[in-house]
């Protein structure tokens, strides 16, 4: 048999068979015009039986020619084999034939068309040469070599500027440098021009030698670790602050929807800059693109970027990185990236990039906080792996907070302790206290979380040791009143109480002693205040809670001043405090107090922090419970990217605040979008029922239940608006505030589907119990009213309807001022009934202010306010 393959000096061909093209010399194979990316391996096995065509090539022929001189596993040929069908799918697999125990054959006409011949060498490459086709570059040294493969520094005899060349050789490696020119495009359309990702200069894909031009990014992380003992020299907090902007760098990528998949130290490049170290990103050869639709987006031609076979993944990579799941033929995901980041993390912190994860690693790693990450981001269930890169860049962020708060746990735990055996001792006579305290605990938890993130904002990291003993002694100091000064004042022989108390009277007694307990250490008393005001806002006590919280506004500024950041974060819980109050005077109140706190918080919104997380989040309900959507949709928009980028698994800070956006795109007009992002949360595993709890659960399938009434989808509206309103009233109660206005949607999606009877009695219990819980003066009860009085007009009372819409339309402009969405909205209503009454006049009058925005953000839209003018032009 003559030469099976290729040799030196040999022709090269362009095969061509059905829809199948085949070119060795650029080693690129396509199927009905589309690339097919395939490892080299099957294309060395195809190329060989089109040489052979219609005989059979035996097994030991083909595994001395593909395979020769290297060691391998019998079913190593029919693996190739077998991916090689699955490439030509229908349009060539049967073409190749099995003769058992014997080898392949290749049946059937092929065409062919020399498109050059082997080279008759591998590059000659050599240092002081020119680079081939950039000859005014010269090659100064190898940075590294594979099977096809070369990389070289290059440098500019007179600026010395330098380059770095990936050559890929015989075409074997085309593809791959294609698939990196195109994601490092990606990159750049997708993120900006970035230092912590190598730039693409220039490429050259037109005639060998093929390469890649980039920038010169440094030494590799393992060639720079080595050089006179850096890494060593390293201590664990110098080494996170190394290691925190790679992290972050591949959570950049991940955003934009580009895996890496060969995350290794040689691939992460370091280099001097000022007076520290700039960490790069490089060789997204065997990177891959989750959303491929994005390059026509982009504009980006998919260079490289093909199809890619199920069960391909393992075999790019590096054996040490790769997750458990690639090395069972899974696809790569986000996870399989972490779980590289977790070796390397690691290795890093053991001090040997070389170090396997092998069993008592954890000797290596002394912070139990860092364990517990690595650990985390090297689950072998990717499942139970750390979610994301940016939640592992969080963690590693906050490690001197995460110090602190583990510290102050522990004081916590050993104090907690004292008190249940404290409460063991009364439990038989009052056994409601532990759950009375453990409440006041909750609403305790998230103040002391504010005041101790305030205070380790200014620290150094040397002084974590002092502030956890602070916060230690503090934290012992309240627990000390919770379980002396409450709890005992109504355990046996407490004078407090004459009968078993509730909730609100310990939160009342509470309330009484705190300044007399604390009033010398306003630090304290003012996360008191503030649990407090948490917890009476829980109650539905907004008046109880403002005034807790202007408390502990009064006392974190005595203690670190009115424009430290504690101070400024309690003020705006204070302003969503007051908006969701709905009065006239509580929303003048809250709009100066968050214009003083904007001003005092000055540039410190527009950095990308907790600060200004609050701020969008106070802005957004402020704006909210006014229905101005059109300053509260961006408000919203903002902190959702906040909430993202800051506290990507905080699941009880995201519902909030994606449920805002969502209801704000919907009264905005932009319907379709707010039932997409509800359909999402309902169905993200962050956002289950069990992490957020089953009422804000029910409350996004009532907001998307809202969106679907609005868009006329009755039928899929009801059951969701059931099923959240019976959650609703299970934990809270008939009379409480959500379950009132979910049970009013309920009425409305009857009224609105043609079923007054069901619709009437619903929405009359609604507006009465409304009136009874919150008073008659309230925005929320004026516009059940309201809704009433639409229900009334529709369902046949026509003259009941319209004096309960003067009735409400009237009240919400003498007490929330004549630009009220509401009152617009109730106004318009009201314009519309008077006019088939005949009361043109009256109408007309009516509608003169009345703007399409106001009637949007009430739920209507401007086609409803022409429909309704058209209806009264003329006489």
């Amino acid at each position: 048999m003559a030469s099976p393959s290729p040799h030196p000096g040999s022709a090269l061909y362009r095969w061509r068979f059905g829809e199948v093209e085949f070119d060795e010399a650029r080693r690129e194979l396509r199927v009905a015009g589309l690339p097919v990316d395939i490892e080299q391996k099957p294309l060395d096995v195809l190329s060989l039986l089109l040489r052979h065509a219609g005989e059979v090539v035996t097994k030991d022929e083909l595994f001395d020619t593909v395979w020769s001189g290297r060691v391998t596993v019998d079913n190593v040929l029919a693996t190739a084999i077998g991916k090689l069908r699955k490439a030509l799918a229908a349009a060539g697999e049967a073409r190749i034939a099995t003769l058992p125990r014997i080898g392949y054959r290749f049946d059937g006409a092929v065409e062919r068309m020399a498109v050059g011949a082997a080279p008759a060498s591998p590059l000659a490459l050599e240092a002081g040469k020119p680079v081939p086709g950039r000859t005014h570059f010269l090659l100064e040294r190898q940075l590294g070599r594979t099977l096809g493969s070369e990389v070289w520094l290059a440098r500019h005899p007179r600026s010395r500027d330098a380059r770095v060349f990936k050559f890929a050789l015989d075409g074997e490696r085309l593809a791959s440098i294609k698939r990196e020119a195109t994601l490092l495009r990606v990159l750049r359309e997708a993120l900006g021009e970035r230092e912590d990702i190598v730039r693409l200069l220039d490429w050259n894909f037109a005639e060998p030698p093929f390469f890649l031009e980039c920038d010169y990014g440094g030494q590799s992380l393992a060639e720079w670790a080595l050089q006179d003992g850096r890494l060593a020299a390293l201590d664990t907090q110098q080494r996170i602050a190394l290691f925190t902007p790679i992290v972050e760098t591949l959570a950049a990528a991940h955003a934009v929807g580009v895996l890496h998949k060969d995350l290794k130290p040689g691939n992460v490049l370091v280099a001097a800059r000022g007076d520290g170290w700039q960490t790069r990103l490089t060789d997204f050869g065997s990177s891959r693109l989750l959303q491929p639709e994005r390059l026509a987006e982009l504009g980006i031609t998919a260079l490289g970027m093909t199809m890619t076979l199920a069960g391909s993944d393992a075999s790019s990579g590096t054996p040490l990185y790769l997750a458990p799941e690639l090395l069972a033929g899974q696809p790569a995901t986000v996870r399989s990236d972490i779980y590289a980041l977790g070796m390397l993390l690691y290795q890093w912190l053991a001090g040997d990039l070389r170090k396997p994860l092998a069993p008592g690693w954890e000797r290596d790693v002394h912070d139990p906080l860092l364990r517990e990450d690595i650990a985390d981001a090297t689950d072998a269930d990717p499942e139970r792996r750390i979610a994301s890169a940016a939640e592992l860049a969080e963690r590693l962020r906050r490690l001197p907070e995460r110090r602190a708060e583990r510290a102050q746990r522990e004081a916590e735990e050993r104090a907690a302790a004292e008190l249940r055996r404290t409460l063991e001792r009364s439990r038989a006579r009052r056994p409601w206290a532990v759950a009375a305290f453990a409440a006041l605990l909750l609403g305790l938890a998230g103040s002391l979380y504010f005041w101790r993130h305030s205070e380790q904002q200014h620290r150094l990291a040397e002084q974590q040791r002092d502030i956890a003993e602070k916060q230690a002694a503090r934290a012992n100091a309240v627990v000390d009143f919770l379980s002396n000064d409450l709890i005992g004042a109504v355990s046996p022989g407490g004078a407090a109480f004459e009968r078993d108390p509730t909730i609100r009277d310990m939160l009342e007694t509470a309330s009484r002693s705190v300044d007399d307990r604390f009033g010398r250490d306003p630090a304290i008393s003012g996360s008191v205040h503030a649990a407090l005001g948490q917890s009476w806002r829980a109650l539905g006590e907004g008046e109880r809670s403002a005034d807790e919280l202007r408390a502990a506004l009064r006392d974190f500024g005595s203690a670190f001043g009115a424009d430290n950041e504690l101070s400024l974060r309690t003020a705006y819980a204070l302003v969503r405090t007051l908006a969701y109050a709905s009065r006239n005077t509580d929303f003048q109140q809250a709009g100066k107090l968050l214009a003083e706190t904007d001003a005092k918080a000055g540039a410190r919104l527009q950095q990308d922090g907790a600060l200004a997380l609050d701020a969008a989040f106070a802005r957004g309900i402020f704006h909210h419970q006014q229905l101005q959507i059109e300053q509260a949709l961006p408000a919203w928009k903002r902190a959702d990217a906040l909430q993202r980028r800051l506290f990507p698994m905080d699941a009880q800070r995201a519902i909030v605040i994606r449920e805002n956006l969502a209801d704000a795109l919907n009264r905005s007009g932009e319907t379709d979008k707010a039932i997409a992002q509800m359909r999402a949360m309902l169905a993200d595993p962050l956002l289950r029922a069990p992490r957020i709890s089953e009422t804000n659960f029910a409350s996004v399938q009532m907001n998307l239940a809202r969106a679907l009434r609005k868009r006329g989808d009755y039928d899929e509206a009801l059951p969701l608006a059931q099923a959240a309103a019976a959650a609703s009233e299970k934990v809270y109660g008939a009379d409480n505030y959500q379950t009132l206005v979910q049970r009013s949607t309920i009425a409305s999606i009857h009224d609105m589907a043609g079923r007054c009877t069901m619709a009437l009695p619903i929405q009359r219990d609604v507006a009465r119990r409304m009136a009874a819980r919150y008073g008659e003066d309230k925005q929320a009860t004026l516009v059940e009213t309201g809704n009433l009085g639409l229900m009334e007009h529709d369902c046949g009372d026509r003259h009941a309807g319209i004096a309960l819409l003067r009735h409400v339309e009237g009240s919400l402009r003498r007490r929330f001022g004549d630009d009220n969405a509401a009152a617009q909205s109730f106004r318009m209503s009201l314009a519309e009934a008077l006019a088939e009454q005949g009361q043109r006049d009256e109408a007309r009058s009516l509608l003169q202010d009345l703007t399409p925005a106001a009637m949007q953000a009430a739920g209507g839209d401007a086609a409803e306010l022409e429909r309704v003018r058209s209806l009264l032009a003329g006489p």
